[in-house]
């Protein structure tokens, strides 16, 4: 009850123009070194490193997903490398000023598709999608900073958590959807062979991941190994079935993701063939 009340007080107008960023900064600043330290202190810092690993993969796999379809989706303009740079500035950025180093950044469903429609109109209109895209983004952070400055997100106080959990379930719904789409697309794009390898793989990634999990309360080797293994199971499987998928390649291969080797531009003029400048 005293942390929800907290959290109201947190969430008040404060009739000042920029009140609650103020009152924001003077709140945090005191702990700001410890959210970064703290989590390497007292025993904690095995799983941290294991959280980092979880939360690598858990943002380079969407990006590397939807950078794929946003490059087929934008014809090149916004692709793999794109998604993956914007992804680490972004949540590098946002983890050090915003007080939230725990949030993640990345693209999502409905991020997708609004760029799907957004690309359309543009095309539709004659006119230029990244720039169209950098002044989209200057207006929408130009109304979160007025938001912020006038303690708009007080407003937020009035909301539960459902509100949250909600979103949080048509996130996850839109990962497994689209994880099981592709498993149905394989078997109508690949032959019996590619479309069983890619089931396999899938499946096999999730099985090995909860085994591996479920070592913490096993009775396999000491306590130590069985808090790592649970602790980095993730890691580990995405790995293991990655070097699977590699090694058989030559019997049955399957797509594999396309991706530059230089770090540059995803579009290429298509009458000169040179990439555009970032």
């Amino acid at each position: 009850a005293s942390e929800e009340k907290a959290h109201a007080g947190e969430l008040e107008w404060t009739g000042r123009f920029a009140g609650g960023v103020i009152a924001d900064i003077k709140r945090r600043y005191p702990y700001y070194l410890s959210d970064w330290v703290d989590a390497f202190k007292g025993g904690n810092a095995q799983m941290s490193v294991s959280c980092v690993i979880f939360l690598f993969f858990a943002c380079i796999s969407p990006a590397l997903a939807f950078g794929s379809l946003f490059s087929e989706a934008t014809e090149g303009h916004v692709g793999v490398v794109e998604t993956i740079a914007s992804t680490a500035v972004c949540g590098i950025l946002y983890s050090l000023f915003a007080g939230q180093p725990l949030c993640i950044m990345g693209a999502t469903g409905p991020e997708y598709a609004y760029t799907v429609v957004f690309y359309s109109l543009c095309k539709s209109m004659g006119l230029e999608f990244l720039p169209a895209r950098a002044w989209q983004g200057l207006w929408t952070s130009l109304f979160t900073i007025i938001l912020a400055l006038t303690d708009s997100c007080a407003a937020m106080s009035h909301f539960t958590r459902f509100v949250e959990d909600i979103f949080a379930l048509l996130i996850s719904v839109i990962f497994i959807v689209g994880a099981f789409r592709s498993l149905i697309e394989a078997f109508n794009d690949l032959d019996k062979a590619g479309a069983f390898k890619t089931t396999l793989i899938c499946l096999g990634t999730y099985a090995f991941t909860r085994w591996l999990q479920s070592w913490r309360r096993s009775r396999v080797a000491t306590h130590a190994i069985r808090e790592v293994v649970a602790n980095f199971s993730v890691a580990i499987s995405i790995l293991v079935f990655s070097g699977v998928a590699s090694i058989f390649r030559k019997d049955v291969d399957i797509p594999w993701l396309e991706v530059s080797s230089n770090f540059e531009p995803t579009w290429m003029n298509p009458e000169t063939g040179a990439v555009r400048g970032w």
